[in-house]
């Protein structure tokens, strides 16, 4: 009877002992993944398909009816149960379920109280809906079905916001704030008033090109910060901005000291140019997806896995010239969700291979293809070689 229970108590200890080992190592394995980093990006390297990426697929619908004719998807919020999303020019807001079925929507677009202007920011955090209007220098909150909770008067101009910290991050993009200080990164209490400011560039490039793309995403419990005229990204954790990672164009990008300091507030050169001046960053645990530019139309794509320093630059053709039109959007996970037009779906299908696309329930490729909705993908991809 001692003997089994010293065998019992033996097997326990090795258990837990085990358990103790993968959580240390995976704990290490995350500390080594936020630990900062350079990645010098190959501008010459000759791209690979998508296609040979790609281990798995997962495809849904997303319901069209006559209140839900969608002409974009790229701002996705994810809720417990919902899918939400702003779409088209009149400043819709769309819920959807997990399984593409079309719930609500709703639109504020107007001059009064509790209305936009334009979708600048927008996000979902728990039950609440936010959007910011930097024209109007507005930032409110709705419920998930379209009734207005709070607006905010912005005292500055912010190009992209967050919840952070029981309160909110906000990018100023390169915006003086408090005179010529140069603060661009505010940590806000709930009622907009400034507890912390933060500048992580050495030099500030004022240069006047908008983007919609919100420069927060969210990462694990804290968030990314990176703006598309950088080519460093940051770590936003305990209220603190530290350095994450660099993109390492070499004399490929654009924008060094002599740049800002020889041509303050222009666009001129980004017409002219032939370097990257435009970087837009998915990051995960594992994954980096990037996204550069050298021209208003050249559009290069890199995917990097950010332990083994592995990248691949990727091209997304359909058949031998044409490109599909499939944009990122986050990550979920280890899956990188994109958008895809429904025309397109099946030749995608053809070119990844059947045996490596799921259907979300409620999906078949017959009903994708009688809608105009673009459909989402979540997508996995293999161990870069």
């Amino acid at each position: 009877m001692k003997l089994r229970f010293g065998i019992l108590m033996l097997l326990l200890g090795l258990m837990v002992s085990c358990s103790s080992g993968n959580e240390q190592k995976q704990t290490e394995q995350a500390v080594a993944t936020d630990e900062f980093k350079t990645f010098k990006i190959d501008t010459e390297a000759k791209a690979v398909s998508i296609f040979e990426l790609i281990e798995e697929v997962e495809v849904m619908r997303l319901e069209e009816t006559a209140e839900s004719l969608l002409s974009s998807v790229f701002k996705v919020s994810s809720t417990e149960d919902r899918i939400i999303f702003p779409s088209g020019n009149d400043g819709s807001i769309y819920s959807y379920s997990k399984e593409g079925e079309f719930i609500s929507k709703f639109s504020h677009v107007g001059n009064g109280p509790g209305e936009y202007e334009f979708i600048w920011s927008f996000w979902v955090d728990g039950d609440r809906i936010f959007v910011s209007d930097i024209n109007r220098r507005r930032l409110l909150s709705y419920d998930l079905e379209g009734n207005h909770l709070r607006s905010w008067k912005l005292p500055f101009s912010a190009k992209s916001f967050f919840t952070y910290d029981k309160g909110f991050v906000a990018d100023l993009d390169y915006t003086a704030f408090q005179d010529s200080l140069q603060f661009n990164v505010l940590f806000l209490d709930e009622n907009m008033e400034v507890k912390q400011m933060a500048n992580p560039y050495l030099s500030p490039l004022i240069l006047y090109v908008g983007s919609s793309v919100n420069s927060f995403q969210p990462y694990g419990k804290d968030l990314i910060y990176h703006g598309f005229k950088s080519d460093s990204v940051f770590l936003i954790e305990k209220n603190q901005v530290r350095p994450l990672l660099k993109f390492d164009f070499g004399e490929e990008w654009l924008w060094t000291e002599e740049t800002i300091k020889n041509n303050p507030r222009t666009t001129g050169l980004i017409r002219e140019t032939d370097l990257v001046w435009w970087v837009d960053s998915y990051i995960n645990e594992k994954w980096i997806y990037l996204s550069y530019k050298t021209s208003f139309k050249d559009v290069f794509k890199v995917l990097i896995d950010r332990m083994s320093g592995i990248q691949k630059t990727v091209k997304v053709n359909k058949g031998a010239a044409t490109k599909y039109a499939m944009t990122p959007i986050k990550w979920e996970e280890d899956r990188f969700m994109v958008s895809l037009q429904s025309p397109d779906v099946r030749a995608f299908i053809n070119d990844l291979g059947e045996e490596k696309v799921k259907f979300r329930q409620g999906t078949t490729l017959e009903e994708i293809e009688s809608s105009e909705n673009p459909v989402l993908l979540w997508v996995k991809f293999k161990e870069l070689k």
